[in-house]
């Protein structure tokens, strides 16, 4: 486990306690599941709205990293009750019986770990198809996209390479992307029924996406504890 792993999950655990005793209604803070089309800026709209919110931020890598983690499992439910954890298990269980996702320890791990920050609540969640796992009383969904032009300009400031292998690329990330939310969770990604929200940073920016996100979080839940820092 990394150090930076270490640092967001202990963070997050501190969030969660000072709500605890802050005896903060639930819900505590609900999540944020944003998903996006490669190279939108979702990682930059997420990191903006962690920021005003004061959420944890948790992309896919970090998903897949505590879902390896049995350690880091375990870290997420400490202090939780029996009720709560046994709703979390029940909830996982129903998923695979009542949902087309394909059963394996990846995605069961994948699914505990997202379902456990829902139910927890106060974190953003970039991906791995938290969008569809989550239930709408739990999470704000929300899909992040771009012009294609804007998304292929992005892709190669980023990774330092031509608009036109920005553009190969892109193809084949919009292709993997549309195919594991296929495969694992049987959903077409394009589908506006899986999302609150859609969100264009081509016309609206990095930092009008961030703040219409916040406003819809707090309107579609209105108990939302505000940041200082807020929009």
């Amino acid at each position: 486990m990394t150090r930076s792993l270490d640092e967001l999950v202990n963070r997050q655990a501190r969030r969660w306690e000072h709500a605890r005793r802050a005896s903060v209604p639930r819900p505590r803070g609900p999540c944020i599941a944003m998903s996006r089309l490669p190279g939108a800026g979702a990682g930059e709209v997420g990191r903006r709205v962690a920021e005003w919110l004061d959420y944890g931020l948790f992309g896919r890598e970090i998903v897949d990293q505590v879902a390896e983690e049995r350690g880091v499992q375990r870290q997420l439910v400490a202090g939780l009750d029996e009720h709560v954890r046994s709703t979390i298990d029940r909830y996982v269980v129903s998923a695979f019986k009542t949902r087309p996702f394909t059963e394996s320890d990846y995605i069961r791990h994948v699914v505990e770990t997202i379902v456990t920050l829902g139910q927890r609540g106060m974190a953003v969640i970039l991906g791995r198809g938290a969008s569809v796992i989550l239930p709408p009383e739990q999470a704000l969904r929300v899909l992040v996209v771009a012009p294609d032009a804007d998304r292929i300009e992005r892709l190669a400031k980023v990774r330092g390479v031509s608009p036109e292998v920005a553009r190969a690329r892109l193809g084949q990330e919009d292709e993997d992307r549309a195919g594991f939310l296929r495969h694992h969770f049987g959903v077409d990604q394009n589908d506006p029924r899986l999302y609150d929200l859609v969100v264009n940073t081509g016309t609206l920016g990095i930092e009008g996406a961030a703040a219409l996100v916040v406003e819809a979080l707090r309107r579609r839940f209105p108990v939302t504890r505000d940041a200082a820092s807020g929009p």
